[in-house]
Formats: structure tokens, sequence, C-alpha cells
């Protein structure tokens, strides 16, 4: 069994203007790097990966237009992030077909976001809020393993599911 979640990446055009961002150091804030932008559709935590793939067998899902922004934010006081919306009615087929694989989804409303830094404590205010606007169309689902290391999580795509 792995660590995995499905996941839309968004393309080098936004990578780049995500990696504009200022990213000031602050004690006990981790940023995420380039190979670590996406936006989580479905966490799974421990799964096997034929499992998940065997339920999204011939899957079709519409592409999306993502809209990131306008500003970062904190989500649940631990993780500075950008708002992204747009993946609301994909997140909710993809929950809906692999409703009992892994941990059980999480049944609060869908919120599309991603992930700039993290910390283990509360950091309010030691990092403002920063604007933040760009577009792009979700094309491709992903499924991802991801590998806890001291210095971060690493990714590694698995299967791709087309969307369009």
């Amino acid at each position: 069994m792995a660590r995995l979640f499905l996941a839309v990446f968004p393309p080098v055009d936004v990578i780049e203007q995500l990696g504009e961002l200022e990213r000031p150091e602050v004690e006990g804030l981790r940023w995420t790097n380039r190979e670590q932008w996406h936006i989580t559709l479905r966490f799974f935590g421990e799964a096997e990966q034929g499992d998940v793939e065997d339920s999204l067998r011939e899957f079709r899902g519409a592409a999306s237009t993502v809209l990131l922004g306008p500003a970062s934010r904190w989500l649940g006081g631990r993780v500075l992030a950008l708002p992204a919306d747009g993946l609301d009615e994909l997140a909710a087929k993809v929950r809906a077909r692999t409703e009992t694989i892994g941990q059980a989804p999480d049944r609060r409303k869908f919120t599309g976001h991603l992930t700039l830094a993290r910390t283990r404590r509360r950091l309010h205010g030691a990092v403002v809020s920063q604007p933040f606007d760009a577009q792009f169309k979700a094309t491709g689902l992903w499924l991802v393993s991801s590998q806890l290391h001291s210095d971060g999580a690493r990714y590694t795509k698995l299967s791709q599911w087309p969307l369009g």
C-alpha cells in the first residue's frame, strides 16, 4: 500500500507565476516547492494503487477552468494556501467513484486550494496575505503517491485520466 491522492497540477506558466510569490523566512514555516504545487481532489491515505485505478476505469470528467486567487490565506491556521475555484463538480464525481477506497472522504464541502506553506503552530500574523490571480484549464487528473521526508513530501505521478 502507498499514501495516495488524486490531484490536478497547474501548467508551467502558472507554476512560473507561483514561483514569483514572496517566500519570507519565518521560523516554523515550511514553504512548498514547484514539484509539490497541486490541488488535491481526494486524499486516500494508505490505499492500493490498483483499487483507485479500477474505480476510475473509463472515467470521464470535463476539463475545468480553475481560478487561483485572489490572494493567499490561512486554512485551519496551519496551511497557507491559494483558493482554487472551478473543481467542485470534478471533485464530487471523483469522490462518488472512490468512496470506499482508503480513508473515508472528508464530509465537509470541498474547498479547492493550492498549498503554499505549512506550519505546526499557528502563525497568522507572521506572513501577510499576497495577491495572486491566475487561471488555467485542468485537462488531466493524476493519481499521485506521496512519500513523507523530513524536508517535506515528495510526489510521484502514477496514472493519469484526461479531462475534456
